[in-house]
């Protein structure tokens, strides 16, 4: 697997109109908590917070994910890592739709964040179900890039993982690209199936239903157990 990526094209644009046009009907996301806007405190103090944004309060633990058909388990030793430019109004200094310009680390690999837009999926198949609460992920994210005005601090929503390798179990930084997956019967497909591969021939062949990849500067450090 090439490292040092980009993950495959999907078309931040074209993703960024397709969530806008179900995130605009008012249709919710994964637990029943819509995307609607907070009230934005972000008002970042200076130059080296928005510089790289994350919490000293690290802790350790374990979510689930899938890779090679397989539920795995991810362990994370770091907090989340968000680096400026591009110069996100979110709390967390994270932003999607906007690529990064600086990493954690010089090697890394893609993460895939798989986000039901429009269908409550059954709570069992969503690694981090609360929207804004997941360990060492941030609590909020800028999406103005994708959505527009009045987008730029609202909770990181529910979620599952997808990795293309298992970095032979060592710890490592992984780039957050999301994807968003717009009916309950693909994302059965990628429950059931739990590879990246998967995600990808749904990307190829079945646009109605999932989004391209949403690039991202958000990180997150863990290892991937068996």
């Amino acid at each position: 697997m090439t490292r040092i990526k980009r993950g495959r094209p999907g078309g931040t644009r074209r993703a960024g109109l397709a969530l806008a046009g179900v995130l605009a009907a008012g249709m919710a996301i994964a637990s029943g908590t819509a995307f609607a806007a907070s009230s934005s405190s972000s008002g970042m103090s200076s130059m080296a917070d928005m510089m790289s944004m994350s919490s000293s309060h690290a802790k350790t633990g374990f979510t689930n994910g899938w890779y090679d058909g397989h539920t795995v388990r991810f362990y994370y030793s770091k907090n989340f890592s968000c680096a400026a430019p591009p110069a996100s109004k979110a709390s967390s200094g994270c932003e999607a739709g906007s690529d990064y310009s600086q990493t954690p680390a010089t090697n890394f690999d893609p993460l895939y964040v798989v986000v039901p837009l429009g269908f409550t999926p059954p709570k069992s198949t969503l690694q981090c179900p609360v929207a804004g609460n997941c360990i060492d992920h941030p609590h909020s994210i800028d999406l103005s890039a994708v959505l527009g005005a009045g987008t730029s601090d609202l909770p990181l929503p529910a979620h599952s993982h997808i990795v293309a390798t298992s970095n032979g179990s060592q710890a490592e930084w992984w780039n957050v690209d999301v994807v968003g997956v717009k009916s309950l019967s693909a994302w059965n497909k990628i429950v059931s199936a739990k590879s990246d591969s998967e995600l990808e021939y749904l990307q190829r062949t079945g646009s109605a239903d999932v989004t391209g990849n949403i690039t991202t500067n958000l990180f997150l450090y863990f290892s991937v157990l068996r």
